[in-house]
């Protein structure tokens, strides 16, 4: 329904010359196929840089180009399983002379990663020395772990308790590896990502209150990324946070997330020139998600980040034509948001041709319920919506319905209604105002229902009558309980 913004997957052979700004040899022995690939990732995507399909007579695999590589997180891919083994391209280092070597023995999966050497590249050399440590680390906190529910199971409190403290402890080596590395390397690539890895230290003094404790893990989230380094984009790092922090530090409703959605894009923004990889990812990958969001009201989130970031003239990388297409779609969703009032409607009764003006219906909710009478999914739901109207009628509910034929095909609205014993209020228009109240509407197939409050705000849309039953219940409920309150 709505224009969506693709990170093109873009496959390009690099032309080999003499005079390579990047150049990386790749030996891996006991290696039967003939093709090797060289690639590189972007959030959670892998994409192609170079493919050989032949080795030299030493049996290496020679990728090189005219200009340097970008710095990121890239691979090596081997055929026909395409399993891969990663290594690091930094800014700062000479990329002409990197040499890669590793064996396969009998699993190509482990045997790639753990016979792995890279030669002349300082930075590589310390990210294999950190998978190294963390492998170590997972050993120890087994073995530990091990001890632990032995002794537990042998009811050794003091030796359980022994194993614990161990197990804690291993917190330590961690924090003393990463503190020696930014000692070391503060601009490593390596050193980059394990900082933005690092996880929040909550105080002690507030880890007992919930509620403070994610405020400050919330707030506190972003500390380690730095801003002006986008080869953290060219990884899975970013990427991963990103969909973290949106996805599970945020309380899931509009407002919410487009607070979210702007720290995140305005932290790129003061980055300037340096930000702009990261600025560019996330607004794509924003974009699309609600673009694409199946959940209620979501629309609202699109629209602000069209508004404030694409069509402002920010989103550079975005061809002419789509950017109309996503400005159009937010002008035409903006209206219809959540908490906005929805437009208002007069169409005439079905059965008496009289005007009716919707925001003159005196009610605390009102459905607007569009419906066909030719189609059988509409029928369906105007059965099932029939009880939940008689449930509620009295309470101050009322539903809108406009039926989908004008009035020049009238009768067919009419013999539904009467066939179906429909109770609200049914109307349609002459062609013109009937096109209007759909298009305002953005009403593209049946059946289609919004529920407004009382001011004619719209609360929820793209509803069913099971939902519209649930959710009466528990304003008419709430309404009850602060007349009660009001009492007192």
């Amino acid at each position: 329904m709505r224009s969506i913004i693709l990170i093109v997957l873009s496959v390009f052979l690099v032309s080999v010359v003499s005079n390579a700004q990047y150049k990386i040899k790749v030996k891996i022995d006991n290696y039967p196929n003939d093709t090797c690939v060289l690639g590189h990732t972007f959030g959670d995507k892998t994409y192609i840089d170079q493919k050989l399909t032949k080795p030299n007579k030493k049996g290496e695999f020679i990728f090189e180009g005219e200009e340097s590589l970008p710095g990121g997180m890239y691979v090596i891919l081997v055929k026909p399983q395409n399993v891969y083994f990663q290594f690091l391209i930094s800014d700062d280092e000479d990329q002409k002379d990197i040499s890669i070597y590793t064996k396969i023995e009998k699993n190509v999966n482990a045997d790639l990663n753990d016979n792995l050497k890279i030669e002349n590249s300082p930075d590589n050399e310390a990210f294999l020395d950190y998978k190294k440590f963390l492998l170590g680390l997972r050993d120890k906190a087994t073995n530990y772990r091990t001890k632990m529910d032995e002794a537990k199971a042998k009811e050794n409190k003091e030796e359980e308790e022994k194993w614990l403290e161990k197990l804690k402890g291993l917190d330590g080596e961690v924090k003393k590896y990463h503190k020696n590395l930014v000692d070391k390397h503060p601009n490593f690539l390596t050193t980059r990502i394990v900082k933005a890895n690092e996880q929040v230290e909550v105080p002690k003094e507030i880890q007992e209150t919930p509620e403070k404790v994610n405020a400050y893990y919330r707030a506190h989230f972003w500390d380690n990324m730095n801003w002006e380094d986008d080869r953290l984009v060219r990884s899975t790092i970013f990427k991963e946070k990103l969909d973290f922090f949106i996805d599970k530090l945020s309380y899931q409703v509009p407002d919410s997330l487009i607070q979210s959605c702007d720290f995140v894009l305005q932290k790129t923004l003061k980055a300037g020139e340096k930000g702009k990889e990261y600025f560019k990812y996330a607004a794509i990958r924003l974009l699309n998600k609600y673009a694409n969001s199946k959940v209620i009201c979501m629309d609202k989130v699109y629209v602000h980040l069209a508004e404030n970031y694409y069509c402002n003239g920010l989103s550079e990388w975005v061809d002419s034509a789509q950017l109309v297409k996503i400005c159009d779609d937010a002008a035409r969703l903006k209206p219809l948001c959540c908490n906005e009032v929805g437009p208002d409607i007069i169409l005439q009764n079905v059965l008496d041709q009289k005007p009716v003006q919707m925001h003159a219906i005196k009610a605390k909710f009102t459905a607007v319920y569009f419906w066909d009478p030719k189609c059988n999914n509409c029928s369906k739901n105007s059965k099932a919506l029939i009880p939940v109207y008689e449930k509620y009628k009295d309470k101050g509910f009322e539903i809108y319905g406009i039926c989908s034929k004008n009035l020049k095909e009238i009768e067919k609205c009419k013999e539904k209604i009467d066939e179906l014993k429909m109770p609200w209020i049914n109307t349609t228009g002459d062609a013109y105002t009937h096109a209007w109240a759909k298009k305002n509407y953005d009403i593209q197939y049946n059946p289609f229902m919004y529920l407004l409050d009382e001011e004619k705000r719209i609360m929820w849309k793209r509803i069913t009558p099971d939902q519209l039953d649930n959710i009466l219940k528990h304003e008419f409920e709430r309404l009850e309980k602060e007349a009660e309150e009001g009492k007192k």
